[in-house]
């Protein structure tokens, strides 16, 4: 990487790179127009009034963010002036839990950027048109549709002032190299995005161009921009060493849309997205971009874009070492790697898509899988654990009266499906919520939105794709397996001696919670019991949810993931002693794994267990599996060699999603003891990571208590 990008990276991570927003005064008969126009006017009133991004060396522009006094809806990710959403927000989001059992959370997309570099705003606006005449009897319709067209028209208007501000720069600039490059802006600015891109830099400027009007994820870029990419190499118009350039400064700009200042500034979720996985012909597509790409990011200091490999079985053992490579010398932790034959498979029989549109899947956020051009409605967080203890403590006569594990178990199932029936009730309610904002600004970025005439708040994505994320997951299987063992099958203790055990917080019979933890078959050990146990529950989310739909029409894939707030931590805190030797509060560990020593046979072992544990799919949606491993075993190149093979088998056994921290526990005790000293030491922390130094103390705690295997 040349030094003008270096610099580039370097001065993002100390200042804004943006120009400040200019506040605009709106004329007050707006409020005369039908809502989607009212937003719309102000929208672009407000794009208009916004000073163009010029420096002495950049090579794109455009960039640009939303205040919160725009007054009217602006991005689907931000939600700034989302009035409704912001409502629900304030009473519903983390620390607003329900019960016990239920939060809002936020969701996530990724643009079709595909669309737009194949057909411009301008073929937007083609569809626009020809469905005003559809919908021409449809008031509220037909007028959603003249917003949108308000927009796109604005937005073009935004290119051109940015075409000219760089002209203008131009007749100022002594430079003769600086002067033509910003000319050559100028000229991309004039065809971009309003038109399709033709070069590889014109597909660049076009993605950050409109990555301001919906800045989350930018889908998969390597195959979004490979024809380009590879034509412009083939006929000489660009150096691989001047596409790395290129490709890096977009990456900067990315990274710097969370600026410095902002309270995420070190964290990596924002702008996530994926590389590889199988092309619609199913051959593995990971390409010189994908490589390139990863190079790139390697090269510069940022924080941000997160990067997920989709392997394939089709993946060269190579490009899963090189990406691992990568991933065990980042010190941004930035690199997570997910399994296409799963979620493909999932997304196939559980979500109806045909291969084809199932393989376009992409990653966003904290590993939310998303579509290009669609929503991911994976709208609420619930405490899984809740139905457990729901049971254990207020069904304890009938419990206690049970012959067998299946009589237990179908009482434990009346309480997990009571409690599924209220989480999707209130999925649904959420839903409703958001429903109620109109959103025109990103709309033209998301397939189906125009062909429906509605707002992707109102679930107008032609992909209807989303899930929940479940807390307490493997406290419920190693609880159950527990029961399963101590109770019926070894009779080491009966159900009324558990219950009661449990309701005293163990202080009755320590011995019995000590038992438990040195002779239980735990998760993770690729123990039969336990792995049966994890295959039931995953089948029970199934059977009880395979016939139910979110309110966007969508089928539901279960996630494992907390994202930014400690959801799996303040459901613990409010959750009864259980089975597995929990006392009452203590935590629950994010995602799927193991933790405390609970996996006690190795690596694979676990590896084994959490690849085997989903047999319907179900667990397809937000998933998250951390792994810490004994740092000796990564930098040692043997040892590595072996790990990476390992990983592999992970993944051909149906693991789904990983992701690696290997530092010590030493080194992490001695941070806390010293943070000074360890400002910069990166961790995995759930779908994201962060510096360890910086997390809440309730989430060092949790990494530390992470199992190490070696």
């Amino acid at each position: 990487m040349n030094e003008r990008v270096i610099s580039l990276a370097k001065l993002s991570r100390e200042r804004d790179l943006y120009e400040p927003s200019v506040k605009v005064d709106y004329d007050p008969i707006d409020l005369a127009l039908n809502e989607p126009m009212f937003n719309a006017k102000r929208i672009i009133e407000y794009i208009l009034a916004q000073k163009v991004y010029i420096t002495d060396d950049n090579r794109y522009t455009g960039m640009l963010r939303f205040r919160g006094d725009v007054g009217v809806p602006a991005d689907l990710f931000h939600r700034i002036g989302h009035k409704h959403f912001s409502e629900a927000w304030n009473n519903f989001y983390a620390p607003n839990y329900i019960d016990n059992l239920v939060v809002f959370e936020w969701i996530h997309s990724s643009p079709d950027y595909a669309y737009i570099i194949e057909n411009g705003i301008e073929g937007s606006l083609g569809k626009i048109a020809y469905y005003k005449e559809q919908y021409r009897f449809d008031k509220e319709r037909y007028e959603y549709l003249e917003g949108v067209e308000h927009v796109c028209r604005g937005l073009i208007k935004w290119s051109e002032k940015c075409a000219r501000a760089h002209e203008d720069a131009a007749l100022d600039c002594t430079d003769e190299k600086r002067k033509a490059e910003l000319l050559k802006l100028a000229e991309i600015c004039r065809r971009v995005p309003r038109t399709p891109a033709k070069t590889f830099y014109e597909g660049l400027q076009a993605i950050i161009f409109c990555f301001q009007f919906l800045p989350d994820s930018v889908g998969t870029i390597d195959r979004t921009l490979l024809k380009l990419y590879e034509k412009d190499i083939k006929e000489g118009v660009i150096t691989r060493e001047a596409a790395k350039e290129l490709m890096g400064e977009f990456l900067v700009h990315l990274s710097n849309h969370t600026p410095p200042t902002n309270v995420h500034a070190n964290r990596t979720a924002e702008c996530h997205f994926a590389i590889g996985g199988y092309t619609d012909k199913g051959e593995d597509g990971f390409s010189d971009l994908s490589r390139l790409i990863v190079e790139a990011l390697m090269e510069l200091d940022i924080r941000r874009p997160s990067i997920s490999l989709r392997w394939t079985k089709k993946t060269p053992f190579e490009v899963l070492k090189f990406m691992l490579e990568c991933e065990r010398n980042d010190k941004n932790k930035r690199f997570a790697f997910v399994n296409d034959e799963p979620r493909i498979k999932a997304l196939m029989n559980i979500c109806g898509y045909n291969f084809s549109d199932a393989v376009r899947y992409t990653m966003c956020g904290c590993n939310e899988p998303a579509f290009p051009g669609a929503v991911f409605m994976a709208g609420l967080t619930f405490n899984v654990a809740r139905s457990l203890t729901n049971a254990l403590y207020n069904r304890s006569e009938e419990l206690v009266s049970c012959k067998t594990f299946e009589e237990f178990y179908a009482i434990y199932r009346e309480e997990l499906k009571k409690d599924l029936d209220i989480v999707l009730d209130y999925h649904d309610k959420f839903c409703d919520m958001r429903a109620k904002d109109i959103n025109v600004l990103s709309a033209f970025l998301l397939e189906g939105c125009i062909e429906s005439a509605k707002s992707p708040t109102r679930h107008g994505c032609k992909n209807a794709f989303g899930g929940m994320e479940a807390m307490g997951i493997t406290c419920v299987i190693d609880s159950l397996s527990m029961i399963k063992q101590f109770v019926f099958d070894e009779k080491r203790t009966d159900m009324a001696h558990l219950i009661e055990t449990l309701k005293n917080n163990w202080r009755n019979d320590p011995d019995l919670r000590t038992e438990i933890l040195k002779k239980g078959r735990f998760f993770g050990n690729n123990d039969p019991l336990s792995d049966e146990i994890s295959c039931l529950f995953t089948t029970e989310l199934y059977n009880i949810t395979k016939d139910r739909k979110l309110r966007n029409g969508a089928n539901i894939l279960f996630g494992t993931l907390a994202g930014y707030n400690p959801h799996h931590m303040v459901y613990a805190a409010q959750t009864a002693a259980t089975p597995d030797g929990r006392y009452d509060g203590d935590g629950f560990m994010v995602g799927v794994g193991q933790s405390s020593g609970k996996d006690r046979k190795g690596l694979l072992p676990l590896m084994r267990s959490v690849a085997q544990m989903d047999p319907c799919g179900i667990l397809c949606g937000a998933f998250v599996c951390n792994m810490m491993i004994d740092g000796a075993l990564m930098k040692n190149d043997e040892y590595f060699d072996k790990v990476c093979l390992m990983i592999q088998e992970y993944f051909r056994l149906g693991g789904l999603q990983l992701q690696l921290n290997y530092v010590t526990k030493e080194e992490l005790l001695e941070a806390r003891k010293a943070p000074e000293n360890y400002r910069s030491l990166k961790v995995r922390v759930s779908g994201y990571s962060d510096n360890f130094v910086d997390l809440a103390e309730q989430h060092q705690i949790e990494i530390l208590d992470r199992t190490v295997q070696s």
